[in-house]
């Protein structure tokens, strides 16, 4: 029964892996400003590739597409009828790992993007696994 959950496991994994491997390769040709998928009104997914690392990269705001450190306002030292910035939280670029919220009175803006290299060890390793205990089996 083990061996059984295990094989299940390695084929589901392996075809995860096989996904991520392509969406890597997506990532050279495709940006999430321009080819993404949208979930819902507020909740779009696209690939962006950088180099040598890809990234999912999760957004809510179509129109604007995913925050990567632009203007996002301009105040002067006038008062204005613009609305203030009222709540922001930021983290990264670090670890793989890029996370921004911005929220108006009026609107909110948030990026989430997640190296691609975590899905890529976290669906490799079943497989690596399998690959090894049959090499062993073999061996003996």
């Amino acid at each position: 029964m083990k061996r059984r959950v295990f094989g299940i496991a390695t084929v589901f994994s392996g075809a995860l892996l096989g996904i991520t491997v392509l969406l890597w390769f997506a990532g050279v040709w495709l940006n999430p400003w321009d080819h993404h998928l949208s979930v819902s009104s507020d909740l779009h997914i696209g690939i962006w590739g950088r180099g040598l690392d890809s990234q999912l990269v999760i957004f809510n705001d179509d129109e604007y597409g995913p925050y990567r450190g632009s203007i996002i306002s301009v105040s002067g030292g006038e008062p204005d009828d613009k609305p203030r910035l009222e709540h922001e939280v930021s983290f990264g670029d670090t670890w793989g790992i890029y996370y921004r919220f911005f929220r108006w009175p009026d609107a909110t803006l948030w990026t989430l993007m997640v190296s691609l290299w975590y899905p890529t060890a976290l669906f490799g390793a079943c497989p690596i696994v399998w690959g090894v205990c049959r090499l062993f089996r073999h061996a003996d």
